[in-house]
């Protein structure tokens, strides 16, 4: 069983106590672990193995317990037996914006309303707000909360899908015969959110059928698709759909390719290459009259043949790719290695599971320069935000911190609330005593695109900030972006010399791609930030980084790429 699956399991029991409504702290305890057990950048079999998995922040005795039992058996007791209530089939519900456990069991006895399509028929012939009090604005938001549950149905988060993904090559890999292993299709491509995933093998005869039986019999496979000498599907117990395919050698590189797409760029090399003579296909490139293979073994050759160089991955989806490599300016993308610190985490002083010491530690090891703890304001009460007496001590304690740390500088800083009419959360004078201060809104997501941009540009026109946390608010496949004119907040924070954030926390990858790009080209400086709430998830820096490649970041374009005089001569707004 991945981590993904054992969380899943976690959330839903959590869902089925909230139908029942159950002990409140029981419910939240379940989902803490399950949020945790998500996050984890390592495999919680191994701590388990080790007995390390008591220690993890989250997970106490009796849910380490429950997880060693579905790690064993592929479930445990205590979700059957939740699973055997009535309610469990309400559970869907539960996924539709605006509709809570309470609403969710009313809905069911009073209008026989058992899953999603029920409810957007009841919602459609006017009939939720029969119901007393249901009024008409909270069916408008139910419907549009079904329209973006529909939306997103079938899309994987790329830390989820990866994380399967990287299982499986790993168990592939050791199996006899494999000589190369890649991931393919739009998770070679990092995209945000995954439809399913693609894996490409080259194996000897001999040892293709083995391998196939081991593709189709892994314990997170829920059920065989189709299975074949080249080519087999399955159906893992998360609901994600996994292709492999054994290929030849000599096509491999040309199957890499075409597989790993988009089919928009695939179709753009495929006309470049027509006109120059040749055939590109999965099997290889051709010469168009003969028909001879010229390359097909090495994915370098299929650009090359085409007269362009190597283009990464993650740019290929005819956004410009190719005229950029014909004419020598594609980007020198960012990479893991660049980075020198992380300017975005939470510690016990607000809702982080571990110390300052313990992430700086963490911080360390992954080799960094630097870190920013920015524990949350006072507004955001559910973390436990801290006021400016609170922001002060904890100030002191940071940099008592760095004393006892060595090797790493430690930034003091705060993730301040940009409160609806745009002021800050805290007063200037505790914030200037701040190395770093992120803006970020938490509250009021439904303000009219003109109202909620006055608020962000004012807020990160406040001479303190230096950075926009998560700057559209969205969290992936659950909460649409809240409406804000993007342009004009690039624009006031180019003018305010206020970096803009990518936060690679895997539920939110704000901001998009798209977004990176646009602040690019407008010369406005991006900080990726993990948004971590515990030491291990500083890991996550990598999905962020794989966002910055598709939007065509540069190293140099990124602050916490900077040397620790550079980046504080960039916080302090100098040069």
């Amino acid at each position: 069983m991945e981590n993904l699956d054992i969380a899943r399991i976690f959330d839903e029991i959590a869902d089925i106590l909230e139908l029942k409504n159950e002990n409140p702290f029981r419910i939240r305890s379940y989902r803490r672990a399950a949020r945790v057990i998500r996050d984890l950048p390592e495999d919680v079999k191994s701590l388990a193995s080790t007995g390390e998995l008591k220690t993890v922040p989250g997970i106490g005795a009796s849910l380490a317990d429950k997880i060693e039992e579905i790690i064993a058996t592929g479930t445990c007791q205590a979700y059957e037996d939740l699973k055997k209530d009535p309610v469990y089939s309400l559970t869907e519900l539960l996924s539709i914006p605006g509709v809570g456990p309470k609403l969710a069991v009313r809905l069911n006895k009073e209008l026989g309303v058992k899953n999603v399509d029920d409810l957007e028929k009841a919602a459609r012939e006017g009939r939720l707000h029969s119901l007393e009090g249901i009024r008409e604005k909270l069916e408008e938001k139910i419907l549009k909360g079904i329209e973006q549950y529909r939306r997103h149905v079938g899309r994987f988060k790329l830390a989820d899908a990866l994380t399967y993904a990287e299982s499986i090559v790993k168990v592939l890999k050791a199996q006899k015969g494999v000589t190369k292993i890649d991931i393919a299709g739009s998770l070679r491509r990092m995209k945000e959110t995954i439809g399913d995933i693609d894996i490409l093998v080259i194996a000897g005869k001999a040892h293709s059928s083995k391998v196939m039986d081991t593709f189709t019999e892994m314990d997170i496979v829920a059920d065989i698709i189709a299975k074949g000498d080249t080519k087999s599907s399955v159906l893992l117990k998360s609901g994600i759909q996994v292709d492999l395919r054994i290929l030849e050698k000599q096509s491999y590189g040309a199957a890499l390719h075409y597989f790993t797409g988009s089919k928009d760029h695939n179709v753009a090399i495929r006309d470049r290459a027509k006109r120059m003579g040749l055939k590109v296909s999965e099997y290889g490139v051709f010469d168009s009259k003969t028909n001879k293979l010229l390359a097909g073994a090495r994915e370098e050759d299929v650009f090359r043949l085409v007269g362009l160089p190597f283009i990464p991955p993650e740019l290929r989806e005819n956004s410009g790719e190719i005229e950029a490599a014909e004419q020598g300016k594609l980007p020198k993308l960012i990479d893991q290695s660049d980075i020198r610190g992380d300017l975005h985490m939470h510690t016990k002083a607000s809702d982080g599971a571990n110390t300052i010491e313990e992430m700086a530690l963490f911080a360390k090891k992954l080799g960094y320069e630097y870190i920013a703890i920015t524990d949350h304001s006072k507004a955001v009460t559910v973390a436990g935000g801290l006021d400016e007496k609170a922001l002060e001590a904890h100030i002191k304690e940071i940099e008592k911190a760095n004393k006892k740390v060595k090797g790493i500088e430690i930034l003091s800083g705060i993730e301040v609330d940009i409160l609806p009419d745009g002021s800050l959360d805290l007063d200037d004078s505790v914030l200037a005593k701040c190395d770093v201060v992120i803006g970020a809104v938490h509250s009021r997501f439904n303000m009219s695109s003109e109202e909620m941009t006055k608020r962000i540009i004012k807020g990160i026109s406040n001479p303190n900030v230096n950075i926009l946390a998560h700057p559209t608010g969205r969290i992936i496949n659950e909460r649409d972006p809240y409406q804000v004119d993007l342009e004009a907040v690039i624009e006031a924070a180019k003018k305010k010399r206020v970096a803009l954030e990518l936060n690679s926390y895997p539920d939110r990858l704000d901001l998009r791609d798209v977004h990176c790009r646009q602040a690019k080209e407008a010369g406005v400086k991006i900080a990726i930030g993990t948004d971590s709430h515990a030491a291990l998830q500083l890991s996550n820096i990598r999905y962020g980084i794989a966002t910055a490649r598709r939007g065509w970041l540069e190293a140099g374009e990124v602050i916490n790429t900077f040397s620790l005089a550079k980046l504080k001569r960039f916080l302090a707004k100098q040069g």
